[in-house]
């Protein structure tokens, strides 16, 4: 990809820019323990990039009809916000300062987060980091959630660019399948899961930190 085709880059939100996967799975597990429904925590992974509806049904098919889904969802989401609350939003290493590059060198920037968007507007508040954004495509704006290419679909179309000339960077199986059935060159930084062998070979770039992407598109993108 050289300068000239990169007309914007879009980001997912958690595990990516934020350290929010791990505060998840960290209360899924304690509240698991503490009701007695540790075997909800054993997919956990599978559901990580989703939007809440697909969550929901998800977990209907695994644990069947009696398993109090709305219940578990509402104590680990509340929770998980009330600690975000307290101590902040967790970055990813590099998150602030591949925004302030990109946003240095004018390129257009979206947000396509399967997180609901009250939500996604909080964690942007709260971490300083939404002014960067002219685009927000949140998990409940959509149909269909990843790994379906819907959202990064919408976001291309808000940015008004071709979804060949975007760079998409994910941290999920989920999200990198939905960017790629998009059509959008992408980036993989790495969270908690690891990325089948089929899926990392239609990778754009792989990089170990969001550090390394700023300073790979530091080097491509004119000053």
């Amino acid at each position: 990809m050289s300068a000239l085709e990169l007309s914007a880059v879009l980001f997912d939100m958690d595990g990516t820019l934020f350290d929010t996967e791990r505060l998840s799975l960290e209360t899924w597990l304690a509240v698991g323990q503490e009701h007695g429904w540790a075997q909800v925590t054993e997919r956990y992974p599978e559901l990580i990039g989703q939007n809440r509806e697909s969550i929901r049904a998800k977990m209907r098919s695994w644990l069947g009809p009696d398993f109090p889904v709305e219940e578990f969802l509402q104590t680990c989401s509340s929770r998980t916000n009330a600690r975000i609350e307290r101590e902040g939003v967790p970055l990813k290493k590099g998150a602030g300062e591949i925004l302030a590059l990109l946003a240095q060198r004018g390129v257009p920037m979206a947000l396509a987060t399967s997180t609901g968007r009250e939500r996604t507007l909080r964690r942007m508040e709260l971490s300083g980091l939404g002014k960067y954004f002219s685009v927000i495509t949140a998990g409940d704006q959509v149909v269909h959630g990843k790994p379906d290419p819907e959202i990064y679909l919408t976001s291309c179309r808000a940015l008004g660019v071709s979804p060949r000339q975007a760079l998409a960077v994910e941290d999920s199986p989920n999200g990198v399948r939905a960017a790629l059935a998009a059509g959008i060159p992408t980036v993989w930084v790495p969270d908690l899961l690891p990325l089948p062998p089929e899926v990392e070979a239609q990778l754009f770039r792989s990089c170990h930190d969001l550090l390394e992407l700023r300073d790979y598109l530091s080097r491509i993108l004119p000053r």
